[in-house]
């Protein structure tokens, strides 16, 4: 994506368009190295800036984020209901846009990316890549649910297989292969054990952990790595740059 420069270095060195924008006409930034002055050229998100000789790091192109339960995965909401605008300004205000969705009543992990290819690959069938919930259902499982899952459970929306593992007591793991709206409540509801209450755990390499509601944190190295070499193996070899520097959970 690209953005006129004033914005990227209000962005990047934290000040208000206005003395960004006099800043660049005075002379002080450069853009890979050469002065720009016109705080009005369209300049590519990657590109290096630099401040009165000091480099301005660039934003994260890839953050994880624990949706809370109650938030509608939508960029506004006519009616008023807690949205990503107001739950996930952070993220958006970087450019990032939420790789797929989640149920309002569903909590745990959305990825944010402003790489549309990686949301791409991350998102086909084609690739099956696994995404695991935390779910408890009413009445408790048996053993029986197992097999059935293992084998298919048939809705609406077609018939959808998948890995349980149980915990204990109501709870258990679900594994899933697709990313179909509400498939994972489709098919416990259509094998006699409706879910209570579902938790998104993983998505593919990426993990929740220990992330709290509301607070999104930048990839681990790990993380970073299989986004960059599964674009490679995409394209033929023409890899991109994602995530930025490893770093904390943030809110």
């Amino acid at each position: 994506m690209s953005h006129p420069l004033g914005k990227l270095v209000a962005h990047r060195a934290g000040l208000s368009r206005r003395l960004a924008g006099r800043a660049i006409r005075r002379g002080r930034v450069r853009v890979d190295g050469q002065p720009l002055t016109d705080p009005r050229a369209v300049i590519s998100d990657g590109a290096e800036i630099s401040l009165d000789a000091r480099p301005l790091p660039r934003p994260p192109d890839l953050v994880v984020w624990h949706k809370p339960t109650g938030i509608q995965c939508t960029v506004g909401d006519p009616h008023g209901r807690p949205s990503l605008s107001t739950e996930a300004a952070e993220p958006l205000q970087l450019g990032l846009h939420p790789v797929g969705r989640l149920d309002a009543d569903t909590s745990g992990l959305l990825l944010f990316t402003r790489d549309g290819a990686l949301t791409q690959h991350l998102l086909h069938p084609r690739r099956q890549l696994p995404r695991t919930y935390l779910a408890s259902v009413d009445p408790p499982p048996d053993d029986a649910l197992i097999e059935r899952v293992a084998a298919g459970i048939e809705t609406a929306a077609g018939v959808f297989t998948g890995r349980i593992e149980l915990l204990g007591g109501s709870t258990l793991h679900i594994t899933v292969r697709e990313g179909k709206h509400r498939m994972v409540r489709r098919m416990m509801a259509n094998a006699g054990h409706p879910v209570i209450t579902l938790r998104r755990l993983s998505f593919g390499p990426f993990e929740l952990g220990g992330l709290q509601p509301g607070a999104w944190r930048l990839p681990t190295d790990a993380e970073r790595d299989w986004a960059r070499d599964a674009l490679q193996r995409a394209d033929g070899g023409c890899g991109a740059h994602h995530g930025g520097a490893g770093g904390g959970q943030r809110r």
